[in-house]
């Protein structure tokens, strides 16, 4: 009889020290700790677990204002809680992956603030191994976390913008009923409140509703395409920050070492343009990714010995030359014929002038974009600087005088029939009469015809870079001051999906949206080029483009 008082009294003693854990609406001990940190602090909290999670920190500070305004604890020292009775989400993040069973976790998702972040991350992480790849997998482009944002909420339907907008029918429930990760992004995008202290607003671009099924989730197995623009967060690279100089004696020799720097394989075709001018080699870049060639370059008459080895080690089965018997003669026709590449290995693209020779190069490309860039053909900065951009997208280069559309320009528009048409640079360089003919001619709406241009070449390059690339962990740099560099060293961007930028010779500074728009990457970057020696490129350009990191 005593032994079975002494058992009922233990189970009751055992049962009143689980009434807080089961009784999560009760008021936690006065003892303990129940008091939110200052904001300042909590900011830190967020910032310093995002950094341990592989996590930008504006994604996990957002979702923890969402879920909670930034509170571990009510004015009552009560820890935050969920609507449910049975199963309720706790603390800041709102967790409500647990066990009800699990009373030792539960109780720390209470009293520990830090434990209930740690863990809101790691369900944020388990998010990123479940739901559908975006683009490249890349955690620190603030748009691959969309489908993420959406999962940490519910990896359903309800989530959904498609099947909501089937659901619903009044505005007022319209408004109520946005996503939940369309709510975190707008928290992003407008931190309200005492959170814009602690955020530094970001746009980010959401998956357009269009491409997302009418109702449920996307396919797990299909890889989206990262939304543009691109926005970055701060994560960091473990990897060092290198930045190496591709330069040789003289610009054969440069555009050599790029392309074994690209190619040291070999490559099934060679692109041969002339080092001595530009025109006939412009529209060349797009035609060499579309071939995944490299691009060398030849004197106009005299053959270059050094491009003996170069093509045997590359071992190309066919050789592109860019311009008639003008601009790369026969002498060199016959010399790679002795090489050991006769006339049926070699393709040349040229016409009566530049005009007709990036026609004749856009029409070699195999699958061109709908999309089209139109650059001057009277200078070289605004073709170069839009050049690997254009070979990434697959987007030929056509060219046209200032103030008159080249024939041959508008017959190779009018077979490509463009969706979309980039005019580069500004009226000064492409007038509004280029760009009303081709409106005109082609029958296409005002707002397909989209003007890139700046009051200089690299204003104009940075204004191309921010509005046409997806920016890259990989940069470029070339001078903007003459053409060979940047014409090789485009394909190997290309190549190497590397975001390539064209410098002036003087301070940066000078250029104030090219210096943003450097600023901007050069954090985020894990490696970068400089092609050319510094005769090319300065030491003292190359210094303050390292100091910005």
């Amino acid at each position: 009889m005593h032994n079975k008082w002494v058992s009922w009294l233990l189970i009751i003693i055992t049962l009143l020290t689980l009434v807080p854990a089961l009784q999560p609406d009760r008021a936690l001990s006065s003892e303990a700790n129940t008091k939110n940190p200052d904001f300042a602090v909590i900011s830190q909290k967020l910032e310093s677990i995002a950094r341990e999670k592989g996590i930008p920190s504006v994604i996990l500070k957002s979702i923890a204002f969402k879920e909670s305004t930034w509170r571990q604890w009510d004015s009552q020292g009560n820890p935050v809680l969920g609507s449910s009775t049975t199963h309720p989400a706790i603390g800041i993040m709102q967790v409500a992956t647990y066990s009800d069973t699990d009373l030792e976790t539960i109780n720390r998702l209470k009293l520990d603030i830090d434990f209930n972040i740690r863990t809101g991350a790691d369900i944020l992480n388990s998010k990123w191994d479940m739901v559908p790849k975006i683009g490249d997998g890349d955690r620190n482009k603030l748009e691959n976390w969309y489908f993420v944002l959406w999962a940490y909420n519910s990896w359903s339907g309800k989530n959904n913008p498609n099947q909501i907008a089937t659901t619903v029918t009044t505005t007022e429930s319209r408004t109520a009923n946005i996503p939940y990760q369309d709510k975190v992004l707008a928290i992003c995008a407008e931190p309200p409140g005492f959170l814009a202290t602690y955020l530094n607003p970001v746009n980010i671009t959401k998956i357009n509703p269009l491409l997302l099924p009418s109702e449920g989730v996307p396919t797990v197995n299909t890889i989206w395409q990262t939304p543009t623009p691109v926005h970055y967060g701060d994560l960091r690279s473990s990897k060092p920050f290198n930045l190496i100089r591709i330069e040789g004696t003289d610009r054969i020799d440069t555009a050599i070492k790029q392309a074994l720097a690209g190619w040291p394989q070999g490559a099934n075709s060679v692109v041969l343009a002339r080092a001595d001018d530009f025109p006939d080699a412009l529209s060349g870049v797009p035609l060499a990714a579309d071939l995944n060639a490299p691009v060398l370059l030849t004197p106009s008459r005299a053959w270059d010995s050094r491009l003996d080895s170069v093509l045997l080690q590359l071992k190309p089965q066919k050789i592109y030359l860019l311009g008639g018997e003008g601009a790369i003669g026969k002498e060199i026709s016959q010399k790679l014929s002795a090489l050991g590449w006769p006339s049926e290995k070699q393709v040349r693209l040229g016409g009566l002038n530049r005009y007709a020779t990036a026609a004749a190069i856009v029409s070699s490309m195999s699958a061109p974009s709908t999309e089209v860039v139109i650059a001057t053909g009277e200078n070289f900065p605004d073709a170069l600087t839009v050049a690997a951009i254009a070979g990434q997208k697959n987007m030929p280069i056509l060219l046209t005088a200032s103030n008159a559309l080249p024939e041959d320009t508008l017959q190779a528009l009018k077979r490509l029939n463009p969706t979309k048409v980039h005019l580069v640079g500004g009226e000064g360089v492409i007038s509004e009469g280029v760009k009303q003919k081709i409106l005109t001619e082609l029958k296409l709406a005002p707002a397909s015809i989209i003007r890139l241009g700046g009051v200089n070449r690299y204003q104009t390059g940075a204004q191309v870079l921010k509005i046409l690339t997806e920016s890259s962990v990989r940069l470029a740099f070339a001078t903007g001051g003459d053409f060979p560099d940047a014409l090789a060293g485009a394909s190997l961007a290309v190549r190497q999906k590397a975001t390539l930028i064209l410098l002036p010779k003087q301070a940066l500074e000078e250029y104030p949206d090219l210096l943003g728009y450097i600023k901007e990457l050069m954090p985020k970057a894990e490696s970068a080029q400089v092609f050319g020696g510094e005769g090319a490129v300065s030491s003292q350009i190359e210094t303050q483009i390292l100091s910005l990191r």
